[in-house]
């Protein structure tokens, strides 16, 4: 559904009738601005003429960098750069010198939303995802919104994206998830997969046991039990995690039988990326660079913790890639939604039927 609660501010949808500088604005998680990219294809389709620029959250901003349907990346962080009301104002005056013609914001930080407020934009959009009782922070200062109920309907995330074009009055046109990568970015990849131990011949299945918080983590015992299992049938395996995750990749690895291609706290995001490409599969929780994963065509098995979490399922499962999802069927029993004290429900995965399922996608055999 589409209001816009000052019509003629800024068109009857929120968006003005002739577009030469667009922002689009999604501050959230890696995973959020990779399942983004689509929209941005179908943007720069529909206004191909236009400057079309993304504000993201760092360290999201490297992903977009060079990226084929965006002319510039603006950086915002909470903790760092714009930490202080000074710089955060500093923000707002960067905004109003670019001269954006329409915002449109899928999230936005309440500092962003700020900014936005005081950047002179006339034509902001923004998405309340959760309904009218809901609304995003300073959802007064914007000339349009997109009323939508992601935390009830069972889409995808990108599709979720897309049906905000739809309501503005643009068929989205795009080629799925898109993120590519250098030549050189491609090179300092393979030459760390070599040093690390790569053997091109096997397949490669890539073990990823970090994620950003939340109800769905598996053990690091399993990880490795898993890496062996999978091992033993001939694949090679990588292990990968960000900096933060180098001593629970270690504490893995130091549990197999089996060497694994250690690459944790190796890489760049970009050069991650670029790494995940030569993978034959990937096997995580919901996690960030499982979308990576998607983006660069790779099957991927996802571990998923109980039925309540089925919205959550449908809208971030890996997309437009081969996947087998992975479920449990113990009951949660911790007190929130995005904290585990003790990830019981999640020990209902067994390595067998990860194990299975990393068989079943090479079978072709894929749900």
């Amino acid at each position: 559904m589409v209001e816009s609660p000052q019509a003629g501010t800024a068109g009857s949808r929120g968006m003005p009738a002739s577009i030469r500088r667009v922002l689009v604005v999604q501050t959230q998680r890696l995973g959020d601005v990779v399942v983004l990219t689509p929209t941005l294809t179908a943007l720069r389709r529909r206004f191909p003429e236009a400057k079309l620029d993304v504000l993201v959250h760092r360290p999201q901003d490297t992903l977009l960098l060079g990226h084929p349907d965006v002319n510039d990346v603006m950086t915002y962080d909470r903790q760092t750069t714009h930490r202080s009301p000074l710089a955060r104002l500093s923000l707002a005056r960067e905004l109003r010198r670019r001269r954006y013609d329409w915002a449109l914001v899928i999230h936005a930080a309440s500092s962003v939303a700020a900014a936005l407020c005081l950047a002179g934009i006339r034509a902001k959009t923004c998405v309340w995802r959760y309904g009218p009782d809901r609304p995003p922070a300073l959802a007064w200062c914007y000339s349009g919104r997109v009323v939508q109920h992601r935390e009830r309907e069972a889409r995808h995330e990108v599709e979720h994206n897309l049906d905000v074009l739809r309501e503005l009055g643009i068929e989205p046109d795009h080629d799925g998830l898109r993120l590519p990568v250098t030549q050189a970015e491609q090179a300092e990849a393979d030459r760390i997969l070599t040093d690390s131990g790569r053997v091109t011949a096997a397949r490669l299945a890539v073990l990823h046991a970090g994620h950003g918080g939340g109800r769905q983590c598996w053990s690091p015992a399993r990880y490795a039990a898993l890496g062996d299992r999978l091992a033993g049938l001939g694949m090679q395996v990588a292990l990968t995690g960000s900096p933060k995750e180098v001593d629970l990749s270690q504490e893995i690895s130091r549990s197999m039988a089996h060497d694994p291609v250690f690459l944790a706290g190796k890489m760049s995001l970009r050069v991650l990326v670029a790494a995940l490409a030569r993978a034959d599969v990937f096997v995580s929780v919901p996690t960030g660079p499982m979308h990576l994963a998607a983006s660069q065509g790779v099957p991927v098995v996802a571990l998923y913790g109980p039925s309540d979490l089925d919205i959550d399922r449908a809208r971030f499962h890996p997309y437009g890639v081969p996947y087998r999802a992975v479920t449990s069927t113990i009951p949660c029993n911790c007190p929130g939604s995005h904290t585990c004290e003790l990830p019981i429900c999640m020990d209902g995965i067994s390595v067998g039927a990860v194990a299975a399922a990393v068989e079943s996608l090479f079978a072709g055999h894929v749900t």
